[in-house]
């Protein structure tokens, strides 16, 4: 939504909007910087909505009984979704869409930095923030070009997937997650049946090989690590710090670390081929990549203890954020929030089995409450229950977050990697620094009693 407001004030509207965030102030820099691009935010109380409005856009999490939307009803205003307006201002561009259940947000920011270095200056519209974007005038999850090529990542979420028609779309894996796996087949089989021209497959993922089936063969073009893969990676080397492997015998150095990544940088490289971008141009591009926010963010080191923030919500990218964290210490300390009651009671056993396979009998998890920010649902599930159902010695589900500070800052060693993750709530970012903070302050109190 945030990336919306700011490509349409952009263009010249006048745009307002309300959060509940904003309400409970939360993520105070994100409304602070729309504030000072001239976005006027209100309660998310009615008081925004006049008849001076054209459009009232909606994201998927409004209920039928806000009170804005009821407001908007009242003046008979036109109610877009969110999707419907991106989708809108996509299928008139020369568009290219990221699509799959885990490493959208990446492939994206790593397809953005492939064509911004060929000088194809495309619009970019991201669900998280590229570090390469961000700065002082751009809060880092949009960017507006000024050729005809936009790139956005995609949401099947709320099945919105469907409205988008592609020039280039690519696939990077489908797993259970928001929705029942058949559900998310059909809805990216139509994404798929949607896209105009190339199809770029992670051809790792059985269900996305399935629905690329659907098209011409001399359309599709796979990514992974095996022989059969259109784009593949050879003599992959993973270490703490990032990743070597080799695409057609030219060598590529990625300075984010993960096997995943290497699998996300894979499907830029498809998609500079199929640009007809030269390798060196897209390696060299990769070479500089920074990142994306939330995305196995490094806060800092202390005492030989490394703190991270992570965005990771469902069973596929907590494994895979865990698999890469290994590479960085003899110990995990894991501090999870499962997303919202709804998603955590669909991916229930997943999460389980996830974790129980993911963790040492040595490693330490710790679960807080659910993530809430109101609205109606059923509150059927608990992080203790999932507790009782790690089997890790140590795992425990703390309510406060305090107390989760105190808990670690006790605990850890020299050689631990501490990772807080969770989606949606920016909030966590403050827990890792708070983590940080304690964990210095520890050590300069044990230096000076020394």
């Amino acid at each position: 939504m945030s990336g919306l407001a700011q490509i349409t004030c952009v263009q010249g509207n006048f745009v307002s909007g309300s959060d509940r965030n904003f309400d409970q102030q939360r993520d105070k820099e994100i409304f602070t910087f729309l504030q000072s691009r001239g976005i006027k935010l209100f309660p998310q109380d009615g008081t925004g909505i006049g008849a001076e409005i054209d459009e009232v856009i909606i994201s998927g999490a409004i209920e039928d009984d806000n009170p804005d939307l009821k407001r908007a009803r009242e003046f008979a205003l036109p109610v877009v979704r969110r999707a419907e307006l991106l989708a809108r201002l996509f299928n008139s561009a020369r568009g290219i869409a990221v699509a799959g259940t885990s490493g959208k947000s990446t492939i994206t920011a790593m397809a953005a930095k492939v064509m911004d270095e060929a000088c194809l200056d495309p619009t970019v519209i991201n669900g998280a923030i590229i570090s390469e974007y961000k700065s002082p005038g751009r809060l880092g999850n949009v960017k507006l070009g000024n050729s005809h090529f936009m790139l956005i990542e995609t949401d099947e979420s709320d099945g919105s997937l469907v409205k988008f028609y592609p020039e280039i779309g690519i696939l990077a894996n489908i797993s259970k997650d928001h929705k029942p796996l058949p559900e998310l087949i059909k809805i990216f089989s139509r994404f798929i049946e949607n896209i105009k021209n190339d199809v770029i497959v992670n051809g790792e993922c059985p269900f996305s090989r399935e629905i690329s089936a659907l098209i011409p063969p001399e359309r599709v073009l796979t990514f992974g690590f095996t022989p059969e893969s259109g784009v593949r990676a050879e003599e992959v080397i993973l270490t703490a710090s990032g990743s070597t492997f080799k695409v057609q015998e030219t060598l590529f150095s990625l300075p984010v670390p993960g096997k995943h990544n290497v699998a996300n940088a894979l499907a830029a490289i498809a998609l500079g081929i199929k640009l007809k971008i030269p390798l060196g141009t897209i390696k060299q591009a990769l070479k500089m990549f920074r990142g994306v926010e939330r995305r196995l963010s490094l806060v800092g080191e202390t005492s030989g203890i490394k703190i991270f923030d992570d965005f990771s919500h469902n069973a596929a990218k907590i494994a895979a954020a865990l698999e890469t964290l290994k590479l960085m210490g003899s110990r995990l300390i894991v501090i999870y929030q499962p997303h919202g009651f709804g998603p955590t009671n669909l991916i229930k056993e997943e999460l389980i089995a996830t974790f129980n396979l993911a963790l040492r009998k040595t490693d330490m998890v710790i679960l807080l409450d659910i993530f809430y920010v109101g609205g109606t649902t059923e509150k059927t599930i608990s992080s203790a229950e999932l507790v009782r159902e790690i089997c890790v010695p140590q795992a425990e589900n703390l309510k406060d977050r305090e107390q989760v500070v105190d808990q670690v800052t006790a605990s850890a060693q020299s050689g631990d990697v501490v990772v807080v993750m969770g989606a949606r709530d920016n909030s966590l970012t403050s827990v890792a620094h708070k983590i940080l903070r304690s964990l210095k302050n520890k050590t300069q109190l044990f230096s000076m009693k020394k």
